[in-house]
């Protein structure tokens, strides 16, 4: 199976959590992955790390590094959306032509087993094995509603963190440039970039598969119900969209601790728990609870005191 990642330095250590799950899970048939990181600014010391992680597994990893081309510079970020996301649109081009499909996840993805029966999904046709976005779909941006009008309203949109891409046919059809092509079309004005650019050009070339086994957004699990044993014990693939695991603010819900117990089995656990654990300490709003707490606990006893005497002066009228 080929796998492929995209990354920079900053996520190396969430890349080693997702890679760890991917190998722990496939650890009964050795040198059966073959895992592509795709980066532009890895250090020695990640790729060595990475590198004896796969050896570990007895599993295989090879780095592609990606020059930064005046195309690639100009299409948009932003601190959520990275550059390295666009790599997943470089992969037909950058993977040698012997590999002829690939399964791409993002760096916060969890695999909580083997991908053997869905990496061998037969796509119908179709060049892309993808999942619905449940977070965009029907909640389009204005852009995006610019960009999809042409479209049918019952157009599915699909998630790009997890994609199986059938690249032998997707060669022979697409380049880098054309997606270069539909981001200038519309003015790089791109809600979720890549994403937009994959669902414009792939909208009927999508096979669907059942995202809630290979791509389950966790708090979407936790909102239909199900909570970190359920997820442990029916999910393969869990995609930690929007607030991640490993930050301290926001809402947090049960099943980022699958995230934790594969984090556990790497050198980075404590450090990686450090910064939640610190900024959890210095989280003010505990303060601010607590102040209000007694202001309403100040408020009660005044409320109580004049319940009482509104008492006795009843009682006094009455007597």
């Amino acid at each position: 199976m080929n796998i492929g990642i995209a990354l920079n330095h900053n996520y190396s250590k969430y890349a080693y959590v997702l890679l760890t799950s991917l190998f722990y899970h496939h650890k009964e048939a050795p040198h059966c992955l073959t895992v592509y990181l795709l980066s532009s600014d890895l250090t020695e010391e990640d790729r060595s790390l990475f590198g004896q992680l796969a050896d570990s597994y007895q599993q295989t990893i090879f780095f592609l590094q990606v020059d930064l081309s005046d195309e690639i510079k100009k299409l948009p970020t932003t601190e959520s959306w990275s550059r390295e996301m666009y790599y997943r649109l470089l992969l037909g081009e950058l993977l040698p032509r012997e590999v002829s499909r690939i399964l791409y996840l993002d760096v916060d993805i969890i695999v909580n087993g083997p991908l053997f029966e869905f990496y061998q999904t037969d796509l119908g046709g179709k060049l892309l094995g993808v999942a619905d976005d449940p977070m965009i779909q029907g909640h389009f941006s204005s852009a995006q509603h610019q960009i999809f009008s042409e479209f049918p309203e019952t157009v599915r949109y699909f998630n790009s963190g997890v994609i199986l891409f059938d690249l032998e046919n997707i060669r022979k059809q697409y380049k880098f440039a054309d997606y270069m092509g539909a981001a200038a079309k519309f003015s790089f004005q791109l809600t979720n970039p890549d994403q937009d650019l994959l669902n414009y050009l792939h909208a009927d070339e999508a096979y669907f598969f059942d995202n809630r086994r290979y791509n389950v957004f966790s708090q979407i699990a936790e909102m239909d119900g199900m909570d970190y044993a359920q997820v442990k014990e029916k999910c393969t693939v869990i995609h930690y969209a929007g607030r991640k695991p490993w930050n301290y603010n926001g809402v947090h819900y049960s099943t980022e601790k699958l995230w934790w117990d594969y984090a556990k089995m790497t050198p980075f656990y404590f450090e990686l728990m450090e910064p939640v654990f610190l900024q959890g300490l210095n989280d003010e709003s505990y303060q601010s609870m607590m102040a209000l707490l007694k202001e309403n606990n100040g408020l009660k006893q005044n409320l109580d005191e004049a319940v009482a005497l509104c008492q006795k002066l009843y009682g006094m009228l009455n007597t």
